[in-house]
């Protein structure tokens, strides 16, 4: 049998256990690991890229059928949507973005893995790691997601023993949340409010006419249409609020609005630096723009842009 056989017969098998694999990431070198990955990742693609999409319900949906039912992206549970097809294809969408690197590619965000990733994720990934830089969620540490969806970041978070604070403002997608939240053992707080530069009620818009991304910014185009009124607050005033004694990751993906949530969130930038990794790809100036106003609340932060989102830390 060759080298390369062996290799894929190893990667394919169920009985090779997580902590050997994870010995082997740790330990082999790059050119190798990636090898190993893209065996791993052309195996489950090909399943999950099935015409009728049951290989991804196959491979990630649990207790199928049952009342139990959920989804389960390495230990971060999401609630069976297979029914709602807007809500199941936006989870298809963001499972390379949220879910490709922990499924695919044992939680390695190391800055060549990353890289790889991101020929197959839209908006790249949430975690980014080059030397000392490394901005990833950890154990106990406390997270704000900003644009939290139905809890895809959330649950991942959860999933590594972090809290998350996950902000999500529109109704029916909030009831999506409430629903995550319930199945990641209490490390899931869901809020019904948007995350901005201070505490408003603002017209939330469905640019799309149905997609997920709904926003607050007003367009002015003719396809923008009014689905409810929400509320925001900052995240400066959450956190006193809140008495939330530290902030150690900042996620954000809220279609533009990005920038209002920094600016609500100078104190907390300044005080507690947490890692960040925001979305900078709906507005044209965002990746300059976002910059600025972090290097303004705290200049010792060192920012990395990537195609999509901009990653940034203190060390």
């Amino acid at each position: 049998m060759k080298l390369s056989e062996f290799m894929r017969f190893l990667v394919s098998g169920s009985f090779l256990p997580a902590t050997v694999i994870s010995f082997l990431m740790k330990h082999l070198p790059f050119s190798v690991k990636m090898f190993l990955y893209s065996i791993r990742y052309n195996l489950i693609m090909k399943e999950i890229n099935r015409p009728d999409m049951k290989g991804f319900e196959r491979t990630y949906l649990k207790s199928k059928g049952k009342k139990d039912a959920h989804f389960d992206f390495a230990g971060a549970k999401l609630p069976d949507i297979t029914a709602d097809k807007h809500f199941y294809g936006g989870l298809c969408i963001v499972f390379f973005d949220t879910f490709f690197i922990p499924c695919l590619f044992n939680d390695n965000y190391d800055e060549e893995a990353v890289k790889t990733a991101s020929k197959y994720s839209s908006e790249g990934s949430y975690g980014y790691i080059d030397g000392n830089f490394n901005v990833t969620v950890k154990k106990d540490d406390i997270v704000i997601d900003a644009g939290a969806w139905i809890g895809d970041f959330s649950a991942y978070a959860a999933s590594k023993g972090a809290v998350s604070y996950a902000f999500e403002p529109g109704s029916k997608t909030f009831a999506k949340l409430e629903k995550t939240a319930a199945l990641n053992d209490g490390k899931i707080i869901a809020v019904n409010k948007g995350l901005g530069e201070r505490d408003c009620e603002l017209p939330l818009y469905d640019v799309q006419l149905g997609s997920a991304g709904f926003t607050i910014i007003n367009s002015g185009k003719k396809r923008q249409k009014i689905i409810e009124t929400i509320k925001l607050t900052s995240v400066d005033k959450f956190v006193e609020y809140n008495n939330i004694p530290h902030v150690d990751f900042i996620k954000a993906d809220i279609e533009g609005a990005e920038r209002d949530m920094l600016r609500g969130a100078t104190n907390t930038l300044k005080r507690f630096a947490p890692k960040l990794a925001i979305c900078t790809y709906h507005l044209p100036d965002d990746p300059e723009t976002l910059e600025k106003i972090i290097l303004e609340a705290n200049p010792r932060y060192k920012v990395i842009q990537g195609p999509a989102k901009l990653y940034a830390c203190v060390y």
